[in-house]
C-alpha cells in the first residue's frame, strides 16, 4: 500500500469517527462502525487498509472480517479483506477465504480477488487450505494461478506435485508459469518431480530457458534427484536418451548440465566420470570447452584431489576464458600441487590468459612463489609489447603505459601471497583477513577459513556475506558452504544467520550484478534449510 493510499486512508477513518461517541480503536466495534458509514467500495476498502495498518489488527476481528468477507458484493473489498485475513493467519479462516473463491468470472477485479484469496490461504498455510488451492491451480487468471502455485510449494503438498508436474511441462501456457511450477515442485521436494524436472533442464521456449529453475529444484530435492542425473551423467538413462533424440537435443548438453547440478549436490560418485569429462572430445571445440570446464567446476567444488593433475595439465589453454575455468578449479581444490604448472601458464598466451594463472598462483601460493611473481612482473612489459605488435587492441597505443598498468595489477594481486606469508595455515588470522581492505585478499581469506574446518569462524564468513565485490562474495559463499559440510558445529551455528540470508535474497532479487552469484547464496541458504528440518 502506497503512502498516499495509507493517509488518504486513515484521513477517511478520521473523517467518518469524528462525530458521535468515541470508540476504542483497538476494539472491532469502532471498526465495524466505521466500515458501516463506508458507502462506496473503494471507501470500504480504504477503511480495511487502515485497519490493516493500525497496528490494532489481531484475532478478535475475526468474527468481522469473516462476516464482511460473506455479505461484501464487491469483489474489490472482498480482496481487501482477504488481505486482511492473510495478515492474521488464522486457520479458522480457510473455510470462509475458500467459499468466496468464485471459478467462474472473467472480469479483472474478481480476478484481483480470487488472487487475493489464494495469497491469504497460502498466507494461512494450513492443510485444510489445499483442496482450495489445487481448484485455483486451474484458474483462468495466471496472477491467481501463480498465487496458488507459490503457496502449494511454500506448504509443501504431496498431492500437489503431479498437478504442478503437469503445469511446469505445459507448453500451453506463459513460461513465466512454467517456472513457478518447477520452482513450487522444488520446495515440495518428491522425487516424482525428478525425471521432468531433468528434462527442462534443457528445455527452452519462446526464448526462454528453464535451466536455472530446474536446476535449483533439482538440488533442493537431493538425492533421489543425484541418482537419476549420475544416471545420466554415465549415459546409462535409456529413456531420456530416447526422449533426447526423438527432440533432436545434444546429449553433450545433458552431460555438462548433469555434471553442475551433481557438483552442487557434492556427488562424489560422480567424479570418476566427471574426470574422464576434462579429457572430452568433440567435433565442435565450443561443445568440447563447455563439457570439459563445466565437470571442471563440478570436481572443484567437490574439492576433488584426484582432479588437480589433469587440471594443472589443462592450465595453458590458450583460450582465456576456458583457461581462467581450469584455473579456479585449481584454486577451489586448494593445495600445492598445482603451482609449477600454474606459474608456468601465467607467462604463456595473451594477457587475459596469463592473468588467470597468475591469480590462480597468488591465491594458492605463498611467500615461495613471491620469487615467480617478481620475475613475471619483471618480463611483462616485453610480454606486452610482443602482444601489441603482434595482435594489437585496446592500450597498445603506449605498450609502455599498459605493461605499467598490468604490473601494478600484479603488484596488487602479490598482496595475496603477503598474508599468506603472515597467516599460513591459522584459519583465525585469516578471518581477521576478511576486513582487509584489498578484495583479492579477502577472496583468499574466504576460501582459506572455509578450508579450516573451524566452526568458530563461519559466523565472521556469514557477517561478510552483503559483499558486493563479486568474486569475494563467491568465496564467502563457498567458505561457508565447506565449513557447513565439514563441521556440524558450524551448521548448527549457520542456521541462526538464516533469516538475515534470506532478508539480503529477498532485498537483491531485483539486482541484476548479483544474480549469478546468489544462484550460491539460495544454494546455501537451501542447504541450511533442509539441515533445519
Amino acid at each position: 500500500m502506497s503512502r498516499l493510499l495509507a493517509a488518504s486512508s486513515l484521513a477517511l477513518v478520521l473523517l467518518l469517527t469524528l462525530s458521535g461517541c468515541k470508540v476504542d480503536p483497538t476494539k472491532p466495534e469502532h471498526w465495524e462502525k466505521t466500515l458501516g458509514k463506508a458507502r462506496k467500495a473503494q471507501d470500504k476498502v480504504r477503511v480495511v487498509e487502515a485497519l490493516r495498518s493500525s497496528g490494532h489488527l489481531n484475532e478478535s476481528f475475526l468474527p468481522l472480517l469473516h462476516a464482511r468477507l460473506a455479505e461484501e458484493g464487491k469483489p474489490e473489498v472482498k480482496a481487501a479483506v482477504a488481505r486482511a485475513l492473510g495478515d492474521v493467519k488464522s486457520p479458522t479462516s480457510v473455510s470462509p477465504l475458500s467459499d468466496a473463491v468464485d471459478l467462474g468470472v472473467t472480469d479483472s477485479a474478481a480476478n484481483l480477488m480470487n488472487k487475493a484469496l489464494a495469497a491469504a490461504l497460502g498466507e494461512i498455510g494450513d492443510p485444510k487450505a489445499t483442496p482450495m488451492l489445487l481448484k485455483l491451480l486451474k484458474a483462468r487468471d495466471n496472477f491467481t494461478r501463480v498465487e496458488a502455485v507459490e503457496a502449494l510449494g511454500r506448504m509443501r503438498v504431496a498431492e500437489a506435485v503431479e498437478p504442478l508436474i503437469q503445469l511446469a511441462t505445459d507448453e500451453g501456457v506463459e513460461p513465466f508459469l512454467n517456472k513457478k511450477a518447477i520452482e513450487a515442485l522444488g520446495r515440495i521436494g518428491d522425487a516424482r518431480a525428478v525425471p521432468s524436472l531433468v528434462r527442462m533442464l534443457t528445455k527452452e521456449r519462446q526464448g526462454t530457458s528453464f535451466y536455472t529453475e530446474s536446476s535449483f529444484s533439482l538440488f533442493q530435492v537431493g538425492q533421489p534427484a543425484a541418482d537419476a542425473l549420475l544416471s545420466v551423467l554415465e549415459g546409462k538413462d535409456a529413456e531420456l536418451s530416447g526422449w533426447m533424440q526423438r527432440n533432436n537435443i545434444n546429449p553433450a548438453s545433458y552431460s555438462f548440465k548433469a555434471a553442475q547440478v551433481l557438483g552442487q549436490l557434492r556427488e562424489r560418485r560422480a567424479e570418476g566420470t566427471l574426470l574422464q569429462q576434462l579429457a572430452f572430445k568433440h567435433e565442435d571445440p565450443r561443445v568440447q570447452a563447455v563439457v570439459r570446464t563445466r565437470a571442471a567446476d563440478a570436481l572443484a567444488r567437490m574439492r576433488s584431489a584426484a582432479a588437480v593433475k589433469p587440471l594443472a595439465a589443462l592450465a595453458a589453454e590458450p583460450d582465456a576464458g576456458v583457461r581462467q575455468a581450469y584455473t579456479y578449479a585449481l584454486v577451489l581444490v586448494g593445495g600445492r600441487e598445482a603451482l609449477p604448472a600454474l606459474e608456468k601458464a601465467a607467462g604463456q598466451g595473451h594477457w587475459y590468459a596469463r592473468r588467470s594463472a597468475l591469480e590462480a598462483l597468488t591465491m594458492l601460493g605463498d611467500a615461495r612463489e613471491q620469487p615467480a611473481l617478481e620475475k613475471l612482473m619483471a618480463a611483462e612489459p616485453a610480454r606486452t609489447a610482443s602482444e601489441c605488435a603482434e595482435l594489437g587492441g585496446e592500450g597498445c597505443e603506449d605498450p609502455a603505459a599498459l605493461a605499467r598498468k598490468r604490473v601494478e595489477e600484479m603488484t596488487k594481486h602479490g598482496k595475496r601471497l603477503e598474508a599468506a606469508k603472515a597467516c599460513g595455515a591459522d584459519a583465525g588470522c585469516w578471518a581477521k583477513k576478511l576486513e582487509d581492505a584489498d578484495k583479492g585478499v579477502v577472496e583468499r581469506a574466504a576460501l582459506e577459513v572455509g578450508r579450516g574446518k573451524s566452526a568458530a569462524h563461519v559466523g565472521a564468513l556469514l557477517a561478510r556475506m552483503p559483499e558486493t565485490d563479486l568474486n569475494a562474495r563467491q568465496a564467502l559463499i563457498l567458505g561457508a558452504e565447506w565449513l557447513v559440510e565439514d563441521s556440524k558445529e558450524a551448521a548448527t551455528q549457520a542456521r541462526s544467520a538464516l533469516p538475515a540470508l534470506e532478508k539480503q535474497l529477498t532485498e537483491e532479487k531485483s539486482q541484476t550484478e548479483f544474480v549469478q552469484v546468489n544462484e550460491d547464496l539460495r544454494r546455501l541458504v537451501a542447504r541450511l534449510q533442509r539441515q533445519k528440518t
